[in-house]
């Protein structure tokens, strides 16, 4: 084992944590090639001012005349009228018509017809009921009986007797409609009443015809339903075809 005797050195143990760590280098910046070549060929503007210090004014004598300044712009047409000479001559002014003259009109003989044919105003019955002279009009005061010397007085009002007559023809019109009611029930004539009695007998037979090919012995229920059925059938067509031999008349209800 050899041991190492260190006499110089700067380092000190308790501050060895307290450094900060070394910041990593930098990388070096993009700069283009052609920048300095571009700023060579880059001529600078002449001229390039923030304008006049002092506008320049226009001398007195050199003032803004009429149809000098800025106005409407003039709108040009390319258009072109060619005039050829067979164009008809212009037509010639009428001559004007001659003005109407009023008729003469005597307005004093006028006012002085209407004043004579004109009809004085009908005076107002008034009534005077205090000694300072208090005046009312007789008409709705209620001193004179108006309402029962009216002529609709005692008579039923006009909606009344138009709700009564349409009441009533409607009254009419049901009854009229019950009068000629067409009958519910139809009397068969004979041609019917045979080909009625032809059917049944008919289907009597094509039921008595499957009623008698059925199977003798009936061990079954579905076979004693459907044998029980076709009686029940079988009775209520000869009870149908008796009832039809037996009335000659005969009604059909709707």
């Amino acid at each position: 084992m050899s041991i190492v005797e260190i006499i110089q050195h700067n380092e000190v143990i308790y501050t060895i944590l307290d450094k900060p760590p070394p910041e990593p280098p930098k990388t070096p910046r993009y700069q283009s090639q052609l920048e300095k070549q571009l700023k060579e060929m880059k001529i600078p503007k002449q001229r390039r001012t923030f304008g006049y210090a002092e506008t320049p004014l226009n001398p007195p004598d050199n003032f803004l005349k009429k149809g000098e300044g800025i106005g409407q712009p003039i709108k040009t047409s390319d258009h072109k009228c060619f005039v050829s000479g067979n164009l008809p001559p212009v037509p010639k002014r009428s001559a004007m018509p001659k003005k109407q003259e009023k008729p003469k009109v005597n307005f004093r003989v006028l006012n002085i017809k209407k004043a004579i044919k004109t009809k004085p105003k009908p005076l107002e019955p008034r009534l005077v009921d205090t000694r300072d002279g208090h005046i009312k009009k007789i008409k709705g005061s209620g001193e004179v009986p108006e309402y029962c010397l009216r002529k609709d007085f005692g008579q039923m009002p006009a909606y009344l007797v138009k709700r009564n007559r349409k009441i009533q023809r409607d009254l009419d019109r049901i009854k009229y409609a019950e009068e000629h009611k067409e009958s519910l029930c139809k009397l068969i004539n004979e041609q019917e009443r045979q080909a009625l009695l032809k059917d049944l007998k008919y289907n009597w037979q094509l039921m008595q015809k499957a009623f008698l090919q059925l199977p003798m012995l009936t061990d079954t229920i579905p076979k004693i339903l459907k044998k029980t059925k076709m009686e029940q059938e079988l009775r209520q067509l000869e009870k149908d075809i008796a009832l039809v031999e037996s009335n000659p008349y005969i009604y059909v209800y709707d």
